[in-house]
């Protein structure tokens, strides 16, 4: 019916702070895990206690450049669009690092603006680019 429920959060850079949040996502269990300017993704329990996070400023490998979208699979893989790095990386519920893909440009499996994520129940990952005005989907092992 719409009725609200609860809020968490507040401004800031530690645990269980939000800097611009921009990506949410809930897996199976209800854990929600939370994407924003620090360039980390924040994981927490449906009732807003902070459980971990992980990222940080950079381009190696589970590192983020203002990451966008998140989304979950039935899994728990955690997919997180990496805007400034063009490109998706795939974690597991607990944040290590499992793979990558993606490069800046036009052609297939390129970006030039990522900011949407959704996994479907067989596992094919679409990817919103607004950048080139387009829905990319891809098959992920």
């Amino acid at each position: 019916d719409g009725a609200f429920i609860a809020t968490w959060g507040g401004g800031g850079s530690g645990n269980g702070q939000f800097s611009l949040p921009f990506g949410i996502a809930v897996d199976a269990n209800g854990n929600v895990f939370v994407s924003d300017y620090y360039n980390r993704i924040q994981k927490f329990t449906n009732t807003g206690m902070f459980l971990t996070r992980w990222g940080s400023l950079g381009s190696a490998d589970g590192q983020f450049s203002d990451p966008h979208g998140v989304a979950v699979d039935a899994s728990g893989n955690v997919f997180v669009a990496d805007y400034g790095n063009a490109r998706i990386q795939k974690f597991t519920n607990e944040g290590t690092f499992r793979m990558k893909w993606g490069s800046s440009g036009t052609g297939d499996g390129q970006f030039r603006g990522i900011i949407g994520i959704a996994v479907d129940a067989n596992g094919s990952v679409f990817v919103v680019d607004i950048g080139n005005d387009r829905i990319q989907k891809f098959a992920c092992p």
